[in-house]
């Protein structure tokens, strides 16, 4: 029988170090195929791109020590993801494995990262994902981030009955000074700020990072900064309850629906 098989994919893009590092230490017990964005595309979230359905979209083969096949994907990592899932790639993946990112993906913010987003995309197909990041430092220490990437994936792999998304974040230190592992809520969103530059109306100036001086002792922000592997499990999207009203009187006009659904009421 042949060994789980994980694509591996980021949105540093392929020649990052972090996917590079992931990928051959996946390699060692999963086949593994790598399907990642041919150049940066951090911020990609869930985002497929622009396709291109005439032309298609360029894939380029590219070589990653022990993996089974790469490939560079002119697209977000969502898109490749996605292309994995519809047989791109052979059969349908086991796992799939985004990252090493460089830099934490913590709080609510998660929701923009195309780290994450690729996770979360899985899952929109009925495979499991894996989100891992790790805290900036100099240097790197990207093996100490691949050591919990291997546990995690082998323990998803196994896991019959969920979580099937999980988001991991890694606090920049070698392995032996990692303190131990938490289960992690979601820090708060954290601060996007927006401001103009020195030409008003002509740019827009970016800057993003989490929350900290007042988030929750027990979200991922504060345990990973505090020398802890943060482990946080995901839920792609789902409809929340239905409010407790019949839902023409917020239309102003009668819906046309069946079931429990035309009250208002949640069947869940």
């Amino acid at each position: 029988m042949s060994s789980p098989l994980v694509v591996v994919t980021n949105d540093d893009g392929v020649s990052s170090p972090g996917i590079q590092v992931m990928a051959s230490t996946l390699a060692k017990e999963f086949d593994v195929i790598v399907a990642a964005p041919a150049d940066d595309r951090s911020g990609a979230g869930t985002g497929v791109g622009g396709i291109d359905f005439e032309r298609g979209v360029a894939l380029q083969p590219v070589k990653i020590d022990g993996v089974m096949a790469a490939y560079s994907v002119d697209g977000p990592p969502g898109l490749a993801v996605t292309a994995a899932a519809l047989g791109a790639f052979g059969r349908m993946p086991d796992l799939v494995a985004s990252g090493i990112n460089a830099g934490i993906n913590t709080g609510h913010s998660i929701i923009h990262s195309g780290t994450v987003g690729a996770a979360l995309t899985a899952r929109t197909f009925k495979m499991k994902g894996l989100a891992v990041s790790l805290g900036q430092s100099d240097p790197w220490h990207w093996e100490t981030a691949a050591i919990y990437a291997g546990r995690v994936a082998r323990w998803l792999i196994d896991w019959a009955k969920g979580p099937y998304v999980m988001n991991v974040n890694v606090p920049a230190l070698p392995a032996d000074e990692v303190k131990g592992v938490h289960w992690a809520d979601l820090d708060e969103f954290g601060y996007f700020r927006v401001a103009t530059a020195d030409i008003p109306r002509e740019r827009l100036l970016f800057e993003v990072g989490p929350r900290h001086a007042d988030s929750d002792p027990g979200c991922d922000t504060i345990l990973c900064s505090d020398g802890y592997v943060t482990l946080t499990p995901l839920n792609t999207v789902e409809p929340a309850p239905f409010p407790d009203i019949p839902a023409d009187i917020l239309a102003g006009v009668p819906t046309v629906v069946s079931g429990d659904r035309a009250s208002g009421t949640s069947p869940r």
